[in-house]
């Protein structure tokens, strides 16, 4: 049987203010020496915070270069393997564009990217809302009465059922308000694929436990995953089925393979899972088409979600 973590397989697209999409990619079949080198650093580092992604196309024409530098609007990475997993890893738009010289022969395009860019910036509400509205009712009003109508993705079933005891105006930045609901109720508001999802870590995992991602070495994990004050951080190689979401996905480690944390004085050590399920909450993916980088970065928390942490403050601070 096929190793299906050996043949890369990823595609590049830009999209242009004219309409035309420019495509990098290899072929389905086996690698094509042919192809133009591609780096990608994308970055999704948790909740309420913008997901970016750095691409990087080297030695392009001049003529193409010049028209992505003036026309790029919209950029997707897919990558995976051929035989594996694979799928989009990344949507974004562009913010800004870089062209710079490497060395004597290699010329790079650095398009770097934010997903969600224009949800938020430079747009308002202005409108009212009557007493009895509950704050499910609040979100969804102030998505579809901004200036520029917000894309809402998954809303919590927790979020706070209070309703308004009298009518309120709402004036100012959604984002404001967003975050603001996102306080009172202890969860966390965050733009991934161009929508906005609020989410609490302790609505529990997306999937059940025996449909966890199984991450072992024979399965694509990469050295020894770390223990840290959050949960656990490791790398395995570029697998795309990982991705932040509302619930949270769920994967699992060998609890033998886990290297400990380094303990401070009057710091208690981090609750892990017993049976090594844990929430992802961070994804970052790194590669270079013509190069060994491959990989996926994880950052987990239990299943329990925000419970341990407040475990660990009521022991710290009993009264």
């Amino acid at each position: 049987m096929a190793n299906k973590l050996f043949i890369r397989k990823w595609k590049v697209s830009v999209y242009l203010n004219s309409g035309n999409v420019f495509e990098i990619s290899n072929s389905d079949s086996e690698v094509e020496s042919g192809a133009l080198r591609v780096t990608f650093n994308i970055n999704r580092p948790g909740y309420q915070a913008f997901y970016y992604g750095d691409i990087v196309i080297y030695n392009l024409n001049g003529p193409t270069e010049a028209e992505i530098i003036k026309e790029g609007n919209r950029v997707v990475v897919e990558a995976g393997y051929i035989d594996g997993a694979y799928g989009k890893i990344f949507e974004g738009q562009v913010f800004q564009v870089f062209r710079e010289r490497e060395d004597v022969v290699d010329y790079k395009l650095t398009l770097h990217c934010l997903d969600g860019m224009g949800i938020f910036d430079n747009n308002m509400v202005s409108f009212t809302v009557y007493a009895g509205t509950d704050q499910r009712s609040q979100i969804a009003s102030i998505a579809a009465n901004a200036t520029k109508p917000i894309p809402l993705g998954t809303v919590s079933q927790n979020i706070d059922t209070k309703v308004l005891p009298r009518g309120k105006t709402f004036f100012g930045q959604p984002k404001d308000y967003f975050r603001d609901i996102a306080n009172y109720n202890n969860a966390q508001c965050f733009i991934h694929d161009g929508q906005v999802h609020m989410t609490k870590l302790s609505d529990g995992p997306q999937l059940a436990a025996d449909e966890a991602i199984v991450f072992t070495p024979t399965t694509g994990l990469i050295g020894t995953p770390q223990v840290t004050q959050d949960g656990v951080q490791f790398t395995v190689l570029l697998d795309p089925r990982v991705k932040i979401v509302n619930p949270s996905m769920l994967v699992k480690l060998d609890m033998t393979l886990l290297r400990k944390q380094l303990l401070k004085i009057g710091q208690l050590p981090t609750l892990l899972d017993n049976d090594g399920l844990y929430q992802v909450v961070a994804v970052a993916h790194r590669g270079d088409t013509r190069g060994n980088e491959w990989y996926t970065d994880i950052v987990g928390c239990t299943t329990f979600g925000l419970a341990p942490f407040l475990v660990q403050n009521a022991q710290m601070n009993p009264n």
